[in-house]
């Protein structure tokens, strides 16, 4: 018995599966196996390119099942460009020579489910327009949260309530905006902060924070130390090591939430 998922990077078409119709645009995730038929079309003024993975065990059937990315599924991810990047590299893994190739191979495919499974949710016609909006509401606070320094200014600036920002992000995301916000403040702050020398202080300011103790606070609870501890200097010719502030937290993680959804089709 096998499994198959199959993604969709570029172009346009449609899918029957399960009985149904679906729409398949850039981020479509489809999952099927044997008992699953299903028949594609292309869209002859907009061919698709699509990637596919065939795997067999039961430790695959089993990771799919834990991700939500049972056979007979049909999703969208909500970052397109990292799943295909994903493929990328389990493609090269099993065109190499190297002598683990084999783990490779299966550890990509591993990460492939978990990553699929982490950024989508299931098509739904009503959602693709929400979807969207998340999406712009979130790439600004990505790209903005060192100057917005409240969440009102994030939806005023893409044109939404705040309530209903807040709302996008219990629907679509694993964190409400303010936590989503503070995460990226937190690890720009630990970026500063680094082997830098800097005041505590300057780098709450800075970042938006009310006081030192607030900012103190918040630091301790995420990475599990004080924000003093890492702006002591580093060991000599140890240089300081820079932070993505969208890479997660240290520490404590926020409680999971429902998988990130899928843009939908028209």
């Amino acid at each position: 018995r096998f499994s198959a998922v199959e993604f969709v990077a570029r172009g346009a078409g449609w899918l029957w599966l399960g009985g149904r119709d679906y729409r398949l645009m850039p981020g479509t995730v489809f999952v099927y196996a044997p008992g699953h038929p299903h028949h594609i079309r292309c869209d002859p003024a907009n061919p698709l390119v699509k990637y596919f993975a065939v795997f067999t065990g039961q430790a695959g059937t089993s990771l799919l099942r834990e991700c939500r990315l049972a056979p007979g599924r049909v999703l969208r991810v909500a970052q397109p460009g990292q799943i295909q990047q994903v493929f990328d590299d389990l493609i090269r893994h099993g065109r190499s020579d190297h002598a683990n190739r084999a783990r490779l191979c299966t550890v990509a495919l591993q990460y492939l489910i978990m990553k699929i499974g982490d950024e989508a949710m299931p098509c739904d016609a009503n959602s693709g327009r929400a979807f969207a909006t998340y999406q712009r509401c979130r790439q600004f606070i990505e790209d903005h949260f060192e100057q917005v320094t409240a969440l009102r200014q994030a939806a005023d600036a893409c044109h939404v309530n705040l309530s209903y920002l807040c709302r996008l992000f219990q629907r679509f995301g694993r964190e409400s905006p303010s936590r989503y916000l503070q995460h990226l403040r937190l690890n720009r702050a630990a970026e500063l902060l680094q082997g830098s020398g800097r005041l505590v202080k300057e780098v709450a300011d800075e970042l938006g924070f009310n006081d030192p103790f607030t900012f103190s606070r918040a630091f301790q609870r995420a990475f599990g130390l004080a924000p003093d501890h890492v702006r002591r200097p580093l060991a000599a010719g140890r240089p300081p090591v820079r932070r993505d502030p969208r890479a997660p937290l240290r520490g404590k993680r926020p409680p999971p939430t429902r998988p990130l959804p899928a843009r939908e089709g028209p």
